[in-house]
């Protein structure tokens, strides 16, 4: 017969204690810091280098920008910095719905990020133990499988990247609320499951959600599946508890996927960009490799992700004697292995490629799993007759440790001694206070392993931020005054971290012309134009502009009034090898050479004549061509909304044939300025477009004088309005659609599960 809803109500009651979850909780956050601070920063640390590139080119100008604005209480939808605007909410790695990212709002930058490390640090350990707690391990057991999975070499490798870190902190809470789903004989079991699922969701590193997703869902179809002594509800019950959990997390993380589906199948390179990953960590090549790593970490720059400590494997083959929770302790040592032999794959074929070195990460917390049943087994104090005697555990345990001394070299060895030295007395004794005694001791040890094992060697930006973006602070201060509202051109080398391609991030007054965001193809076509002109730039990944340029001159058409070239850059010489902008530099007393383009047309103006192009490719011949006046004339795209009214409201197109018209300039102005709208004031003389070089993008909605327009695709990848005589102001604002869509959904979701839980609580 099922046991009744209230029984088990009481049975979760006696699992989690409050004041011993607090004493685990307050443990892990003060070892989170001691951690982090052991292995990410120490005196000598390299400050330059690729594997911490992504730290100062990436990481923090996106959070600084992001959440910046999000401090100024703005939510920031569209990136005006970069590629003359993209979007920046749509990039899951922006992480602007994720919870725990709210502490950049409240930090400055560098110290949020390390504050977000120990947040992600403590959370991961202690959600952990909640999740042991549902096995029924005791806790000095779920205390050391936490020790395992929040200081692992995989945690040492993951947690300066906040959207690694956000996965990792949420994975014991999903596997927690799959269980109790899967378990749970009320429907309301499902929500902390699509909760927790929502919250990894949000996290923003999709290849490593993937690999978490994998092992949870095995997890939950052998809950449902599995027969059991114990009793469970009906297996329709289970079934629908899992459906519900995952339609929830659906709904509740649409604001954050739905802007992003759409974004990623806008693009160049989708699938790169889908499944994007740095792996800051030593990743294994082989089996040998991987193998290797489990039992002991080699000196290098990076920590090894698969090194958890050698002393705690040995406890895992105890688990087979566990009385509940063999079934579980089996799928963690299965799913582990699955994964870590996954890991070691490389890339996936083409045009998947599934980064499968991030399957080793999720592999962890499974071997954590393993580790804290297989001591829960081994720590086991004799309470009366019937409990389980301890020598068979330790008959299979002690030939493994001997066999692993063997063959091990003297730090591993050592190691092992110290793992024979805790578990001696719990066998002898089998008394509680032996039992908690010795648990918590290994834990400490385990942790200064795990500590002194995992140190990278590259700086981190707590220790050189934000001074290491002042390096060239008077050549930014004079492009800035040079700027006069345009754009800067950034050329510099990966690790030159004072000049970073994404600093407009970082700078509010500059708006870069490129920058590292992932390219749509209309862009992608633009910038090979601009890259180096090479057989191996036959695509263009980011936006490049270099001295071999085939049509150098397309910058003058995207406002680039000062160009910034750090020393070995490709532009440091200010020339082109083809006829290109006309470049003035300006002496600083920087190493940066200033350059101000005397060619550039402004971000704004107004042109009486248009010619028809057949897609980005013509367009760009067109402006490339020594006959084309940007200044009188500009391209539209034929496949441009209201392209036929064009032709009435504006005569053309113009052909080569017809000369230019004849016409006084036309007075633009931009005004009230934000990243999502715009208001432009135009005094036209006659029938002519009005051209805006900010990035074309579906999202952006126009009014001529009040009354919806249509915006044209200008000059290739830039905006237009058709402008009637006289004067007239035109706002540009960014409503996408599918953030729209996104956020009723998700505020749906949420108003009914909080009705829901009200009515509940009314008929209690």
């Amino acid at each position: 017969m099922s046991e009744p809803p209230s029984e088990q109500v009481r049975t979760a009651k006696g699992r989690y204690s409050a004041g011993r979850l607090f004493l685990v909780a307050l443990l892990f956050i003060v070892a989170a810091p001691v951690f982090w601070h052991r292995t990410q920063t120490h005196p000598g640390a390299v400050a330059a280098a690729y594997e911490n590139a992504d730290l100062y080119q990436d990481i923090y100008p996106v959070y600084h920008c992001g959440f910046g604005r999000i401090r100024a209480g703005e939510l920031p939808l569209w990136n005006p910095k970069q590629l003359c605007g993209t979007p920046f909410l749509a990039n899951p790695k922006s992480g602007v719905f994720q919870p725990l990212n709210l502490i950049f709002a409240g930090l400055p930058t560098e110290k949020a990020m390390a504050a977000h490390a120990f947040t992600c640090l403590a959370l991961m350990g202690i959600l952990f133990v909640l999740f042991a707690r549902s096995l029924d391990v005791g806790y000095v057991a779920a205390l050391v499988g936490g020790v395992v999975y929040a200081f692992c070499g995989a945690s040492a490798a993951a947690i300066s990247r906040p959207a690694l870190a956000n996965a990792l902190a949420w994975t014991p809470l999903l596997f927690w609320g799959v269980r109790a789903c899967a378990l749970g004989y009320r429907r309301g079991h499902a929500i902390p499951a699509g909760f927790a699922l929502a919250l990894v969701l949000f996290s923003g590193a999709n290849a490593l959600v993937v690999a978490i997703l994998g092992p949870a869902v095995l997890y939950g179809l052998l809950l449902t599946f599995l027969p059991s002594r114990t009793s469970r509800p009906p297996l329709k019950r289970r079934i629908q508890n899992l459906l519900l959990a995952l339609a929830l997390a659906v709904a509740i993380s649409a604001i954050q996927w739905a802007p992003s589906l759409v974004w990623l199948l806008s693009l160049d390179r989708p699938i790169e960009t889908l499944w994007a990953l740095d792996m800051p960590g030593r990743v294994p090549a082989s089996i040998q490799e991987m193998l290797a790593q489990l039992l002991a970490p080699k000196p290098g720059a990076l920590p090894c992700i698969g090194y958890i400590g050698a002393i705690a494997l040995l406890a895992i083959p105890a688990l087979l004697f566990h009385p509940r929770g063999r079934w579980d302790g089996a799928f963690f040592v299965a799913a582990a292995a699955m994964l870590l032999v996954v890991s070691v794959g490389g890339a996936g074929p083409i045009p998947f490629s599934y980064p499968y070195a991030s399957c080793a990460l999720p592999a962890m917390f499974c071997l954590a799993g393993a580790v804290a049943l297989g001591f829960d087994r081994l720590f086991q104090s004799a309470q009366g007759p019937h409990e389980p005697r301890a020598w068979p555990p330790m008959l299979l345990v002690i030939p493994c440790a001997a066999a692993l001394f063997y063959l091990s070299t003297v730090e591993p060895r050592g190691r092992i001694v110290v793992f024979a030295l805790v578990i001696a007395p719990v066998a002898v004794f089998r008394v509680r206070w032996v039992s908690t005694l010795c648990g918590c001791a290994f834990a400490v040890l385990l942790f200064a392993d795990l500590a002194t094992a995992s140190a990278t060697l590259y700086a981190h930006p707590i220790e050189n931020a934000p001074a290491c973006y002042q390096k060239y602070a008077k050549s930014i201060s004079t492009a800035e005054e040079q700027s006069l509202g345009a754009r800067v051109l950034v050329s510099s080398p990966i690790l030159d971290f004072g000049l970073p391609t994404s600093l407009g991030l970082i700078f509010p007054v500059l708006h870069d012309v490129d920058g590292r965001a992932p390219l749509n193809p209309d862009q992608a076509v633009w910038w090979r134009r601009l890259g180096p002109e090479s057989p191996a730039a036959s695509t263009a990944k980011w936006a490049t502009a270099a001295a071999s340029a085939a049509s150098p001159n397309l910058l003058n058409f995207m406002a680039m009034r000062v160009l910034l070239a750090a020393p070995d850059s490709p532009l440091y010489a200010g020339t082109w090898e083809r006829e290109g902008p006309r470049l003035r530099e300006i002496k600083t007393e920087d190493a940066v050479r200033l350059f101000v383009n005397e060619t550039a047309l402004p971000r704004v103006s107004w042109v009486p004549a248009w010619r028809m192009a057949e897609g980005v490719a013509a367009a760009a011949d067109m402006l490339g061509a020594a006959t084309f006046d940007g200044a009188r004339e500009c391209t539209i795209d034929r496949d441009s909304e209201s392209y036929e009214s064009l032709v009435e409201a504006v005569p053309g197109p113009r052909s080569l044939a017809n000369p230019l018209p004849q016409t006084a300039e036309a007075p633009c102005s931009l005004e009230a300025v934000t990243a999502e709208r715009m208001v432009i004031r135009v005094g036209a003389p006659s029938p002519g477009i009005t051209v805006l070089a900010d990035a074309f993008d579906p999202g952006w909605k126009a009014t001529l004088d009040g009354m919806p327009c249509p915006i044209l695709r200008a000059n290739g990848i830039f905006r237009g309005v058709a402008t009637p005589a006289g004067i007239h102001e035109i706002v540009f604002e960014y409503r996408p659609v599918s953030f729209l869509v996104g956020m009723w959904v998700s505020l749906a979701s949420l108003a009914l599960l909080t009705l829901a839980g009200l009515v509940a609580l009314l008929r209690e």
